[in-house]
């Protein structure tokens, strides 16, 4: 082998880890994923209302719909790297840690719920449905920051070519 086949190699697994980096970057908190878990955070917020065999059945779901996917869209990516301890972090923080933020914005919704809007304390549309609803869409808003967290800590980890 010559010194060119040898650089063009060389230049050809560059190009491969970047295409990889990059789609691992792209396949981080994929929207589908993120709604569905949206919704099982909604559905255990929004549970708290309810009766208590009814309650414990639908917050049970609901926080196994919320860690669930998490635990499957690992295995459902397309391209896999190992992960850095950060991203571990990051993924655990954003599963656990970031439950009792969750919970807060649950509260303060409840509370912005009957105060602003009147809603009743208990039914279909709750305090709890409200606050269950603010939760959720905090979880969503944050995810393009989490997103950008991971970049940045993949660029650091694998190279700067990651976008």
């Amino acid at each position: 082998m010559n010194p060119q086949d040898a650089q063009s190699s060389l230049n050809q697994i560059r190009a491969f880890q970047d295409k990889s980096r990059e789609e691992v970057v792209r396949q981080m908190f994929p929207w589908p994923y993120v709604i569905v878990s949206a919704l099982g955070l909604f559905a255990t917020f929004a549970s708290i209302d309810l009766e208590l065999p009814w309650r414990a059945i639908a917050s049970g779901l609901g926080t196994a719909v919320y860690m669930g996917v998490g635990c499957l869209y690992p295995l459902r990516v397309s391209v896999r790297v190992k992960p850095t301890l950060q991203m571990i972090g990051v993924f655990f923080g954003v599963t656990v840690i970031l439950l009792p933020v969750f919970f807060v914005v649950f509260v303060v919704g409840r509370i912005a719920g009957f105060a602003l809007f009147g809603v009743p304390a208990h039914g279909l549309l709750s305090q709890a449905t409200v606050g269950a609803a603010a939760a959720a869409v905090v979880y969503i808003a944050i995810t393009p920051v989490v997103r950008r967290v991971i970049t940045l800590i993949a660029q650091q980890a694998y190279g700067p070519t990651v976008r």
